[in-house]
């Protein structure tokens, strides 16, 4: 028994139509949207030196993205990190007494190739 003739023809047609909404749906609601945008909105972006009240405004002036760019070139001295993490540290040279000799704990052998006959 074929498992396609276990749910009616009326079900597996509404499954492809939603398939098909969910893939059809989001470019037409972005198209729309883009249509909306440029009947409402009647001059357009643009990137200049000088601005007006006839240019396009892209985001709000109290926008977070732009505070968090500018904040650090609005103070008057470099914000400079410093992680003084290591500095009470002194490093030692290891003692090479305490380091296991390298041929104390030699490994086996490996296993010798096979023999050819």
């Amino acid at each position: 028994m074929s498992t396609a003739g276990r749910h009616p023809l009326g079900v597996r047609a509404s499954w492809l139509l939603a398939a098909l909404l969910q893939l059809a749906l989001p470019g037409v609601a972005a198209v729309a949207d883009a249509r909306l945008d440029a009947a409402g909105s009647h001059a357009t972006a643009h990137v200049e030196s000088h601005t007006s009240n006839s240019c396009a405004r892209i985001h709000p002036p109290d926008c977070a993205v732009c505070h968090f760019l500018t904040a650090p070139a609005l103070t008057a001295r470099p914000g400079a990190l410093r992680l003084a993490v290591a500095d009470g540290w002194r490093l030692r040279r290891a003692d090479p007494a305490g380091l296991p000799h390298p041929l104390a704990r030699p490994h086996p052998h490996p296993r010798a190739p096979p023999l050819l006959s």
